[in-house]
């Protein structure tokens, strides 16, 4: 415990992961992903969707035509899961325990705050807008900012970069494994609070802590600051 204290007094930054960790989407999109496949009478194993989280909607896309080949129908695919989505988040996408909370308190003490999502510009400003967390956030990165998405640590890179702060003086934010590696390959300190997979070895590896909730990680940082 001593050692992550000390790692994370170091910071002068916060970097956030959006789906998964500030917002509860990550089931939901699991859910239309999903039916719009099996609705086209294929069929998609957890092992090959998890795979998938966290990495870009476009390279997602490519790994299920991939993954199926030629005869797998994306348009007719795309146009259902985009509707399934659009349905489940008609009122706004929920907010994961403890995201306002930590944004406002971070906020509140002048902390630096970013976000690093592999999520598309419009997605993320409706997302953060919505949720009245927007002005919150010094610096908004997408996936339509880089070239490469997560794993790739090109989303912190250009995150720190922009918030004005060294990589390893940044704490990252992630709930999946890609995310995490993309964090740790920026030299960001990554902390993972895991949604729809679970730490594994590698990912307690690359990471300052591994948490339950975004409340815990305010209870590290109150800690730690």
């Amino acid at each position: 415990m001593d050692q992550i204290k000390s790692r994370l007094s170091r910071i002068r930054a916060v970097i956030f992961d959006m789906d998964g960790l500030l917002f509860d989407t990550e089931p939901l999109i699991k859910t239309a992903k999903l039916a719009a496949i099996r609705a086209l009478g294929f069929d998609f194993s957890e092992t090959s969707y998890n795979a998938m989280i966290g990495v870009p909607g476009p390279e997602c896309d490519m790994l299920i035509q991939t993954h199926f080949g030629p005869a797998f129908p994306m348009a007719d695919y795309l146009a259902s899961y985009r509707g399934d989505w659009q349905r489940l988040i008609e009122n706004g996408a929920p907010l994961k325990l403890g995201a306002a909370d930590i944004v406002r308190e971070l906020h509140a003490l002048g902390m630096p705050i970013g976000l690093a999502t592999s999520s598309g510009r419009e997605s993320a400003e409706h997302h953060l807008k919505t949720a009245g967390l927007r002005p919150y956030f010094n610096t908004v990165v997408t996936r339509n900012d880089v070239t490469r998405g997560k794993p790739h640590p090109d989303l912190y890179l250009k995150a720190t970069h922009q918030l004005g702060v060294a990589p390893e003086l940044c704490l990252a934010l992630e709930d999946s494994h890609n995310g995490v590696r993309a964090a740790h390959a920026a030299g960001c300190l990554p902390i993972m609070v895991p949604d729809l997979l679970e730490a594994t070895d590698e990912m307690r590896t690359l990471c300052v802590s591994v948490a339950g909730n975004l409340n815990d990680v305010r209870a590290l940082l109150s800690v730690a600051t």
